[in-house]
């Protein structure tokens, strides 16, 4: 099943590599353009992708299973992986609304207690540890304008970028 569902995301992706391409506005010779990263990670994720088809053909050529193995609908409606995927469902409909920095945050928080994380302060300040790292690699770093919310949202993010040095 894990290589059935590989197979169709990079699919999707090289769908999406070229796609970009064509939405993006030309780049100058100055600049790297708006589709640069997008395909970056396309590539990257196609490449990772390739790689895990491969590994599980291994596996599966060892442990002589079929290619759909075993599917079991309940255990997925009961696991972790299906909390993790609503979470960043949540973390995508939430960012417009409230922001990077408390989305982020909150995503951070929820995803290490889904993960087994039960010390609450640790878990907080890791979170809001890697949440700053990560403001400051995109807005900072590489430039990248992330979400700012609105209202009180919004007045927090612009009171946060005003206290960095960039």
């Amino acid at each position: 099943m894990d290589i059935i569902f590989s197979v169709i995301l990079a699919v999707f992706c090289i769908y999406c590599f070229f796609l970009v391409g064509a939405e993006s506005p030309a780049a100058t010779p100055t600049e790297l353009g708006a589709a640069f990263w997008p395909r970056i990670i396309l590539v990257m994720m196609i490449f990772l992708l390739a790689v895990n088809i491969v590994n599980n053909l291994k596996a599966q050529k060892e442990n002589k299973s079929s290619i759909m193995g075993e599917l079991n609908l309940g255990e997925f409606l009961k696991s972790k992986l299906l909390v993790g995927i609503i979470l960043v469902a949540v973390m995508a409909l939430l960012m417009s609304t409230i922001g990077f920095m408390p989305d982020c945050l909150l995503f951070l928080i929820a995803y290490g207690f889904l993960l087994g994380e039960r010390r609450i302060p640790l878990l907080v300040i890791r979170s809001l540890a890697i949440t700053v790292v990560l403001y400051v690699i995109f807005q900072g770093a590489l430039d990248i304008m992330l979400a700012r919310g609105v209202g009180p949202f919004r007045e927090f993010a612009l009171f946060f970028e005003m206290l960095l040095p960039f």
